[in-house]
């Protein structure tokens, strides 16, 4: 698995999802095979929380809403990461940002 995409994990779950965000948008931008809507899917995802930790609730649910429409194409488990558990949980966060969030994702 490419480094940008491990790193990507690092920070997600340090809660740094903008700089989450920056680390795999340098892998999208090369990358023009199949995991490219992935790859947009979970920067869409940390842009989610990026919009939680603003008090953006709206904007986060908005934004989630075309990072699902990125990631259904693939399998519920793809590049080791549970997608279906990943889509699941976060409008559970979202939902409960008011008091607090944290979500945690592994390979």
């Amino acid at each position: 698995m490419p480094e940008e995409y491990a790193v990507f994990f690092q920070l997600f779950n340090q809660q740094k999802y903008f700089e989450a965000h920056e680390v795999l948008e340098a892998l999208w931008r090369k990358d023009d095979g199949e995991s490219r809507h992935f790859y947009q899917g979970l920067i869409q995802i940390a842009a989610v929380f990026v919009h939680l930790q603003r008090g953006n609730k709206e904007g986060a649910f908005i934004l989630f809403q075309k990072a699902r429409k990125h990631l259904e194409g693939y399998p519920p488990f793809y590049m080791g990461l549970s997608l279906s558990n990943l889509l699941r949980d976060v409008p559970d966060s979202i939902e409960q940002c008011v008091s607090g969030y944290k979500i945690e994702v592994t390979l």
